[in-house]
């Protein structure tokens, strides 16, 4: 096959190597998705009755020294953690957990579940 015959086929260029970038014409309009983001993702704290959060204090204290996963609240926020509970201190209502090397201190007014799982136990 002779090579100047197939640079004479007419085939079309392209655009070449351009970056695609998102067509951004109403800077506002970014702002206002990105804010309503945030807010969607803003839940009010859980309500707890007494009697669910003396449950939840004694489960708390039979599961110390425990692999849980612990669901709580913080500043609008729902976080979810995979740690060992540490202590729980009655005075300033805090459980301190573990995760891997590091503590947290969780207030126990904040805190709405607790559940115990067997996930590989020897990294803690």
């Amino acid at each position: 096959m002779n090579v100047s015959k197939l640079a004479d086929i007419n085939i079309p260029q392209g655009r070449g190597m351009i970056k695609w970038a998102p067509f951004a014409t109403m800077h506002e309009q970014f702002e206002n998705v990105d804010r309503m983001k945030v807010e969607q993702a803003h839940v009010p704290k859980p309500n707890l009755t007494d009697e669910l959060q003396q449950d939840l204090e004694l489960k708390l204290r039979d599961l110390i020294s425990k692999n849980v996963i612990l669901r709580y609240w913080n500043n609008g926020y729902e976080y979810q953690v995979e740690c060992v509970i540490g202590s729980m201190d009655d005075w300033s209502r805090v459980v301190t957990v573990r995760k891997e090397k590091d503590f947290m201190f969780v207030q126990f007014k904040n805190i709405y579940s607790v559940d115990e799982y067997d996930y590989l136990p020897e990294l803690y």
